[in-house]
């Protein structure tokens, strides 16, 4: 059976975290979590209490953060499912997993696409609608190839190395439109951060996009 797991990096996502891997545990059983070496909630013992593994980093961009995590996770498995920590999946989505591994592992497809919906309740009764976002299309299955596949970009981070990509049309399910309201958000920090590393990556090209120990 080709081997599965589930990736991401988090900072303070003590109020949801849980949620998310509830929703993954029965289909997904080895999950890897880079965490911000700022994190001041009790993100890292909620991830260890439920198996998971995680180590601490440092975030100097995206596109780094996102190789860091692709390097550790190099050999550990076939694919890799990447699942923010504010989301989750229902059961037909993972069900899914190993009849469309099994359909495409043979082949040239490197990574495949799903549409996200967003939510204003768990529930999952009030869809928010406002931005006309869906179907949101998301790159989150991945075949485990680095360094052939990885991410660039300092900020907005795309796929590079991929062969082939398609998408199936069963939908992930995004809750920040919930939990932003009930959380202290930096709106302001976050729009600063994300100019400064557009800036930085136009001044110097954007290659510092590998882990420090390769």
């Amino acid at each position: 059976m080709l081997k599965l797991v589930s990736g991401h990096f988090v900072k303070n996502e003590a109020h949801c975290i849980k949620m998310m891997l509830d929703s993954i545990r029965l289909y997904i059983k080895d999950n890897y979590f880079l965490i911000d070496d700022t994190t001041t909630d009790n993100t890292k013992e909620i991830l260890d209490s439920m198996g998971c593994h995680t180590k601490y980093f440092t975030f100097e961009n995206f596109g780094k953060t996102w190789n860091t995590l692709l390097y550790w996770l190099k050999g550990k498995s076939d694919w890799t499912f990447v699942i923010s920590p504010d989301e989750c999946i229902t059961s037909d989505f993972g069900e899914m997993f190993e009849p469309l591994l099994a359909e495409i592992h043979e082949s040239k497809v490197d990574g495949v696409w799903f549409p996200r919906r967003h939510w204003e309740d768990l529930e999952m009764k009030r869809e928010y609608t406002k931005q006309n976002w869906y179907p949101d299309w998301q790159l989150r299955l991945l075949r485990n190839d680095f360094p052939r596949i990885h991410l660039i970009h300092y900020v907005h981070e795309w796929p590079a190395g991929l062969r082939q990509q398609i998408r199936i049309e069963r939908d992930l399910h995004h809750f920040n439109m919930y939990w932003k309201p009930r959380i202290e958000y930096d709106f302001d920090k976050m729009n600063r951060l994300y100019s400064s590393l557009q800036q930085k990556q136009n001044q110097d090209g954007g290659w510092d996009i590998w882990p420090n120990d390769m």
